[in-house]
């Protein structure tokens, strides 16, 4: 039902402010704490604040540990549990700081050129092992290079991956490597080197190995293979673990007598996300799949606006058991499966996203934060076995308490497709609904195109719902968390084949009732952004729709984002030249004479995975036709604006959307 408003005030764009964040629930040695992030969006500094709490798992308030006027986030307790280590950016570059848990003030520990990005204590507390970037090891000289050439702005590029979303400018040669220092401080030495990037270091119970990512293969500049290697913590010659062109690969851990790996993923690189990810272990040389009939992606694949995601990894317990996160039909949970073999069993479920987790030591306890559709993020406790859960914060009930939510309700509704699939969405009646009445509706699709939308807040949502639209959003083919034949059904067939689901849900809500149909409104990122143009393209159905960081024309895409080049040639069933129809038969812009419906094109003109020529040749094109369609582009920001851009061009974003609805609907 849509929540009456009541003595509760209507949410607004500018409420993203009052949003509080926690994220990576980190689960002290002795089982008794739990340090966690706590993230916020500061208005005065257009920015984002980050500090380290710590709060008892037998309850009680959280104490806060650091309080810096920076982002400080990934606590990871010693071993001993004496003190925590944590990133932060205080000095500029993000490095690792020490802070004892009696209080104190932090240290800084490391202090390397490139900063780090993540690190892993060793066993006996020793040593930190880090992930920082260094000089490629002895890059080719090419002919014509002059030992004290002079310096330029142009820049020569010759590699195939030369810009990252994110990543401010072109990528340099340098590379990711694991090094090690001491944690009471002192001088660093590399363990990995040449011209790879290394990743995610994990210790082996003796201290003696480090297992790690990477892509070793002689292709590598052009694949997407993510391996397994372990490398002797001093250095040395890296011995593979799992291995090969067929690997995709990731979050390795180890067993507590450290005879075994185990790791996530599948034997399919190429197709990314679009098949379902299993949890195996490495065992003498053998390889096994654990997880084979689970039927669902190992891993998170849920998407909204309000989360601080830590990527958790697996968790190797002294009974046997390896604890994961399931993404399954709009809900991330905590499985557990036995290490020789089993059927894999829930233990953290709900209806709700388990954000991140971690287990003590001993296997006891499990830490984690969740989100539902109502509250974005709290820490969470319970038994190994899901038993005597406890939420041990409340960072938003003030807030929310003082605004009026809708809760979103579940539906299942056969495609329009010949085969009728069941198609899972939601819809969130607006604020202050009342029967008999006709309201607006705005249909949301999400990006990816395999990810999915979850049981968990989505700001976005919400405020249409405060602003008094029917929402709906739906899980089409081509998301996961129903199995891979789902998640590749639209392989080759973008558009054609989930634009029926699509639509099957919004005949379904406008079934019920409620909804205006002369009144349809339409709005999506990334691939919702293709969708977006795709669905006007193909139905003058829809009185408005909001395209953000969409693509319009497969072929230029192709060459131009940074994944392009990999992720088109499966998604689109080759390259262009071999498949050269594809790409036009399933490009929105072929059809742009077709597309009639007012348009707002929301870009962000740093953004390297839909590069902004996708909204500018839309744009182009329809003022040629005489169509109503307005453009606007954020300066600074990538791909992720609507999730980790600056708070104030977030709040403006909200506002866009919300002003060309109200306009046309």
């Amino acid at each position: 039902m849509g929540a009456s408003t009541g003595a509760k005030r209507r949410l607004t764009p500018e409420d993203i402010y009052n949003i509080t964040l926690v994220s990576d629930a980190q689960i002290s040695p002795d089982g008794r704490h739990v340090a966690y992030t706590q993230t916020i969006l500061d208005k005065e500094k257009n920015d984002y604040r980050s500090s380290i709490f710590v709060v008892p798992v037998d309850g009680g308030t959280p104490r806060r540990f650091t309080s810096a006027d920076a982002r400080d986030s990934f606590p990871r307790w010693s071993p001993d549990g004496s003190r925590i280590a944590f990133l932060s950016n205080r000095t500029g570059k993000s490095q690792v700081w020490m802070i004892s848990v009696d209080g104190g003030e932090a240290t800084q520990v490391t202090d390397l050129p490139e900063g780090v990005t993540y690190f892993a204590w060793s066993p006996d507390g020793s040593t930190l092992a880090l992930v920082s970037k260094t000089e490629a090891a002895q890059l080719e000289k090419r002919e014509g290079d002059e030992e004290d050439e002079e310096k330029s702005d142009v820049v020569r590029i010759t590699r195939i991956r030369f810009r990252a979303d994110g990543v401010s400018g072109f990528l340099d040669d340098k590379r990711s490597h694991i090094w090690c220092i001491p944690a009471a401080g002192g001088d660093p030495w590399q363990v990995t080197s040449g011209d790879f990037d290394d990743a995610w270091p994990v210790w082996s119970p003796g201290g003696h190995e480090i297992a790690f990512v990477s892509n070793r293969t002689e292709d590598r500049e052009y694949n997407t293979v993510s391996e397994i290697w372990a490398v002797p913590a001093r250095g040395g010659e890296a011995r593979p673990i799992a291995t090969g062109d067929d690997a995709y690969f990731g979050r390795p851990v180890w067993s507590v007598d450290g005879a075994a790996i185990a790791f996530a993923g599948h034997r399919q690189p190429e197709a990314g996300g679009a098949i379902d990810s299993h949890v195996w272990v490495a065992d003498g040389g053998a390889t096994r799949c654990l997880t084979e009939g689970l039927g669902r992606t190992v891993g998170d694949a849920g998407i909204n606006d309000t989360f601080a995601s830590a990527n958790p990894g697996l968790a190797w317990t002294p009974d046997g058991w390896i604890y994961f996160q399931v993404s399954d039909s709009g809900n991330t949970h905590v499985y557990r499966v036995p290490a020789g073999g089993g059927d894999p069993s829930l233990v953290v479920g709900g209806q709700r996203r388990v954000l991140d987790f971690s287990l003590s030591p001993d296997g006891s306890r499990i830490a984690f934060v969740a989100g539902d559709p109502l509250n974005p993020c709290d820490v969470y406790v319970c038994r190994a076995d899901g038993s005597d859960e406890r939420r041990l914060t409340a960072v938003n009930e003030e807030f929310f308490s003082s605004v009026a939510l809708s809760q979103p309700e579940e539906f299942r509704v056969p495609s329009h497709a010949d085969d009728r699939a069941e198609i899972h969405g939601w819809v969130m009646k607006p604020i202050g609904f009342e029967p008999g009445r006709k309201y607006p509706l705005v249909l949301e699709i999400h990006g990816g195109p395999h990810g999915m939308y979850a049981n968990h807040y989505f700001h976005e949502f919400q405020l249409l719902a405060a602003q008094g639209y029917v929402v709906v959003y739906t899980n089409p083919r081509g998301s996961q968390g129903y199995g891979t034949e789902y998640a590749s059904y639209t392989r080759a067939a973008w558009g054609e084949k989930d634009m029926p689901d699509l639509m099957a849900a919004v005949d379904y809500v406008i079934e019920q009732g409620y909804v205006d149909p002369n009144r349809l409104g339409v709005t999506g990122g990334s691939y919702g952004g293709y969708m977006t143009n795709w669905v006007i393209g193909h139905t003058d159905r829809f009185n408005a729709a909001v395209t953000q960081r969409c693509v319009s024309d497969l072929y230029s895409f192709f060459g131009t984002s940074d994944i392009g080049f990999n992720f088109g040639a499966y998604e689109w069933g080759g390259v262009p030249w071999e498949v050269r129809e594809n790409y036009v038969r399933l490009s929105p812009i072929t059809y742009v004479e077709n597309m009639k419906t007012p348009l707002l094109i929301i870009h962000s003109e740093e953004d390297y995975r839909c590069p902004i020529a996708q909204a500018e040749q839309l744009f182009i094109s329809l003022k040629i036709l005489g169509r109503e369609v307005e453009f606007v582009r954020f300066p600074n920001e990538n791909h992720n604006l609507s999730r980790s851009g600056k708070p104030k061009h977030r709040v403006e974003r909200l506002q866009f959307i919300l002003g060309w609805f109200q306009r046309y609907l």
